[in-house]
Parts: C-alpha cells; structure tokens; sequence
C-alpha cells in the first residue's frame, strides 16, 4: 500500500512536469520544436501530441495478451529500480556537461547504460531476449501503424543526403535497441512492479526524454529542456505504453528506429 501512493506522488509529479512543459512552450511561442541542434527543420508541438494520443487511443482499445500481470515488487527489486533511474540521469547530466563528440557519447552510454547494469548484476541480459512474445505480434499492430502513419504525416520528412545503411544500422543497435532495453525493458519494468504501471510509464519517459536536451534545441535550458519533455518524453510514454500492454521487446526496437531513422529516409536507401 506504501508504494502504491507512493506510486500515485510519482505520477501527479510527472504529470505536473509533463503540464508545465506544455505551458512553458505555449507561454513563450516555442511551439515549433526542432528535430535536433543540427537540424533547423521543426515539428508543430500540437501534431506532436497528435501523434502520441493517436497512438495511445488505438492501443488503449485492443486488449493486451491475457495472463500478463506483474507480481508485486521487493525491496531489492525497487532499489534496483531506483539505482537505474540514476545512472538515466548521471548519463543526462554527463552528457550535457561533456566536452561533446560521437566518442564521449558512445564511451558514455555504453558505460551508464550497458556495462554498469550488468556489472553490478541490478539487471540481466536474458530479461529481453527471453521474452515470450506468443501471441503479442498483431495485437500491438494497429496502434504502431496509429502513430507511425500520424507521425509520417505530421512532418517528420526527410531531405538530406542519401543516407548511409552501416550508420542506419549502428544508429538502430546504439539508440533504437539499447535505449528501448535499458529505459523500458530494465527500467520501466522494475519501476512497474513498485509503483504500478503509469508512474512507471512518467518516470522512465522522463529520464528518457532529459539527455535529448543536448542535441534538441538550441534556445536555452529551459526552452530546451521543456521541447525535450514534450517531444521526446511523449514518444517515451506511447513507447512505455506499448511495453507495459504488450511485452513485446521487438516492436518496441521498431517503433524506435522508425522515429529515428524516418521512412522517407529509410525510403532514400532504395
């Protein structure tokens, strides 16, 4: 009972951050979020949110798998869940704070996001490619192709050059898959079966979306870190939605690597 309003203080105060984002870009006229600090092309905040309730919606009226309910968490489990949660966040603030550079990037999130995890056994390799996805392929379907038609539609196009498959390729294992791994599959997960499934779904957006502050913006902190929340943070939370229904590790890579690597983009290839 203690963590469940725990759980329910974590979610008002995830909403309140997720709220005053909002406000913040809607107060000061920042409500055309760009894709990325090297990339003046810009999303509307509005088809962004759009996008995410669109997705959300659909997944929300096709029923999960039967039988997928989460046995309540220990204290070994909640700690466990805590010390990732922090690693998300020393990994945000490393890499805000870093020189920059591909390399300290790389060095970075493979030391805070892979190599500590599993050094000091808070979680298990095996927890994401064991997964029994029986039954959890079509189910998710209809929602994934919600939001992808929704989040092709909306401007997210594609104009640079003819994109190069090996960096396609690295740009999926590094992001798509290591980041879906950690913040859902590790984090999202243990934060779950604490606090129950949608402060589960703030917090790991939360710390998700706070490293993009970096290489999303360009118009301060603050600015910064509000387009980070809503734009980044809201893909977390139909990706944390979509792992919390469906438990389905592969679809989640997908989804990821389609937000990352547009499909005009992917399109460029051929």
């Amino acid at each position: 009972m203690r963590l469940r309003r725990t759980g329910d203080m974590l979610l008002a105060a995830g909403i309140l951050v997720f709220v005053a984002a909002v406000v913040t870009l809607v107060w000061t006229g920042h409500t055309a979020l760009r894709y990325s600090a090297d990339n003046d092309n810009t999303l509307s905040l509005w088809a962004i949110c759009l996008t995410v309730l669109g997705g959300l919606a659909v997944a929300r009226l096709v029923p999960p798998k039967p039988d997928d309910g989460l046995l309540p968490g220990d204290p070994r489990t909640t700690r466990q869940a805590w010390w990732l949660f922090t690693l998300g966040l020393v990994f945000a603030v490393g890499f805000y704070l870093s020189p920059g550079g591909d390399l300290w990037f790389l060095g970075l999130k493979l030391a805070l996001l892979l190599a500590v995890p599993l050094s000091f056994r808070l979680v298990s390799w095996r927890e994401w490619y064991r997964v029994d996805t029986r039954g959890r392929w079509l189910r998710p379907l209809p929602a994934m192709l919600v939001f992808l038609t929704l989040f092709t539609l909306f401007g997210h196009s594609y104009t640079g050059a003819r994109p190069d498959l090996i960096a396609l390729i690295a740009v999926f294992t590094l992001n798509a898959m290591l980041e879906e791994i950690f913040y859902r599959v590790w984090l999202q997960t243990r934060l779950e079966k604490s606090y129950g499934r949608w402060p589960a779904i703030a917090l790991s957006s939360l710390v998700f979306a706070v490293w993009h502050v970096t290489i999303h913006g360009g118009n301060g902190f603050g600015i910064d870190l509000a387009a980070a929340v809503v734009h980044i943070g809201g893909y977390g939370i139909f990706l944390g939605y979509l792992w919390s229904r469906y438990r389905n590790p592969w679809l989640l890579f997908v989804v990821h690597g389609i937000i990352n690597a547009p499909i005009p983009m992917l399109a460029a290839l051929w």
